[in-house]
């Protein structure tokens, strides 16, 4: 791939049958050319002003004064001026694109920066939900389970209590205290039943689902 240097390298070559004050004028002024265009645009101005044996071409057209034919529509430009008028302006709309782009990313910066605070709220209120969300659930789960512990040794209590009072002839209280005990008993492996249920069953289908969905929006579709 031909670069700035080569370029000039042909083309002062390709210059030789123009008089030295021509020759060092055209040098001088395609070297400005690629200057004003900047390092990172070389092969952008190369492209844009073709092949030296076409530019020295050109040059050498327009000192002898024939760049042009006869049918105004046809008219090409030849010369170096006329040539960097047609094609020399991909080197200034590429700086003109890389100052719009470069003023992109800083009006984003700047409304990132002023956004950050109504964004940082949002994802503290967020994170606050769904903490208390999954406080509030695994809550749910150990009170189910304290409740039923308290609940069967009520149960003990009560028909230990039932039968201390049977013996002691009031048996119409220890069948209360007894029936007492067995609600308790009942309330207890609901309330157990209800822990097992949203520990082992539901929590973990909850978190299949959210691992699911995750997959689903973040890691694209699977090919076969």
């Amino acid at each position: 791939m031909m670069n700035r240097a080569e370029f000039m390298r042909q083309l002062e070559a390709l210059l030789q049958g123009i008089s030295p004050t021509e020759r060092e004028e055209a040098l001088q002024y395609y070297n400005d050319y690629f200057n004003d265009a900047g390092a990172e645009n070389e092969q952008d101005v190369i492209a844009a002003l073709g092949t030296p044996a076409r530019v020295a071409e050109n040059i050498k057209r327009d000192l002898s004064g024939s760049g042009y034919g006869d049918n105004p529509e046809e008219r090409k430009p030849t010369g170096r001026h006329d040539m960097v008028e047609y094609q020399g302006t991909r080197a200034r709309e590429i700086k003109e694109e890389k100052k719009m782009s470069t003023g992109m990313i800083v009006l984003i910066v700047i409304l990132a920066v002023l956004a950050s605070p109504i964004l940082l709220g949002i994802g503290s209120g967020v994170v606050g939900i769904l903490t208390g969300i999954v406080a509030a659930w695994f809550g749910l789960i150990i009170g189910f389970g304290v409740a039923s512990i308290l609940l069967f040794v009520i149960l003990v209590v009560l028909i230990a209590a039932a039968v201390m009072t049977i013996m002691a002839g009031d048996i119409i209280v220890g069948m209360g205290l007894i029936g007492g005990g067995l609600l308790c008993g009942g309330i207890g492996i609901l309330f157990l039943m209800l822990t097992v249920a949203m520990a082992g069953i539901a929590t973990p289908a909850i978190f299949r689902g959210i691992a699911s969905l995750c997959r689903g929006l973040f890691g694209g579709k699977q090919t076969a």
